[in-house]
């Protein structure tokens, strides 16, 4: 594997969740997950029953820029396993994705996004992430927009 995935950087999490408010300016409301299957960018998993989260307004750049947005992601807010390893978690080898990319300029590079279907993510990341033009690829959910996790070269 050529690329390395994140999650929410931990330490912009760890203020955020600290000073009780998102980078959108509004207060954190944590609850307890009833049902479990919240997509969470923290640790990249899937919620359980009991788990404390809450939906937060998450800028996952590390870079300010007129590209640089700011969405809706579900965090763990107590008793996270902590970030990713690294590795592409098995739950979304089947899910759809939208992959947005971002050159050195940090600006979209509007001719290389593409809709990955199941079962294709591993290869599309290992292809742009590849390309001496990429900076980093965002994974987005298809349906709702929401940032899923980062790919940079490894």
């Amino acid at each position: 594997m050529t690329y390395r995935i994140t999650g929410a950087d931990p330490d912009a999490l760890a203020d955020l969740l600290h000073r009780c408010v998102d980078h959108a300016g509004n207060r954190v409301a944590p609850f307890e997950d009833d049902d479990g299957g919240w997509a969470l960018r923290c640790c990249l998993t899937d919620s359980v029953p009991g788990d404390q989260i809450a939906v937060v307004a998450f800028s996952p750049f590390p870079w300010r820029s007129a590209y640089a947005e700011t969405g809706p992601v579900v965090v763990h807010v107590a008793g996270c396993p902590g970030p990713p390893d690294g590795t592409l978690p098995p739950q979304f080898h089947e899910r759809r994705q939208v992959l947005r990319v971002y050159g050195h300029d940090r600006r979209q590079a509007y001719d290389l996004h593409r809709v990955v279907e199941p079962g294709g993510l591993a290869e599309a990341l290992e292809a742009l992430v590849a390309d001496e033009r990429v900076e980093c690829v965002h994974a987005r959910n298809v349906v709702a927009g929401c940032w899923s996790f980062a790919a940079t070269a490894a």
